[in-house]
């Protein structure tokens, strides 16, 4: 198990949470929404998201440099874990219902979040078996 790929794969996560952050309180809601509606800033937002996570998952592999497919698999489940606890424990402390946490999982209904998902699962390993970052 290579450590310092976890290590830093939770500290890239951090930064990318903080990035979400300002991307959801700040652009989707402040910015998107009011020009085009709570579903379309849904959409430009996790758009956006979906992006910057392989962003992320580019820069954290250039980083480490050293990584096996195995790793680039557990990096995606511990990237999807770590959003799941923060989205459903943050989103329950803060009052929200469980309906209302379950509203962005609609995909039918033009909601993204289960592609940001994805996206957590497995930007590590589309980026590390395609671009090689990190690697000489």
């Amino acid at each position: 198990m290579n450590e310092l790929l976890l290590k830093t794969a939770v500290r890239v996560w951090l930064m990318e949470t903080l990035v979400s952050g300002f991307n959801f309180f700040v652009l989707m809601n402040l910015v998107y929404e009011p020009i085009w509606g709570p579903i379309v800033a849904h959409q430009i937002g996790m758009s956006t998201r979906i992006v910057y996570i392989f962003i992320f998952a580019y820069l954290l592999l250039r980083y480490v440099g050293k990584y096996s497919t195995m790793d680039l698999v557990r990096v995606g489940i511990l990237w999807l874990i770590l959003e799941e606890m923060f989205e459903w424990v943050g989103s329950l402390a803060i009052g929200r219902s469980v309906a209302e946490i379950l509203i962005g999982w609609n995909i039918f209904a033009g909601y993204m979040w289960p592609y940001v998902l994805i996206a957590y699962t497995f930007s590590n390993l589309i980026v590390g078996r395609t671009f090689h970052p990190g690697k000489t």
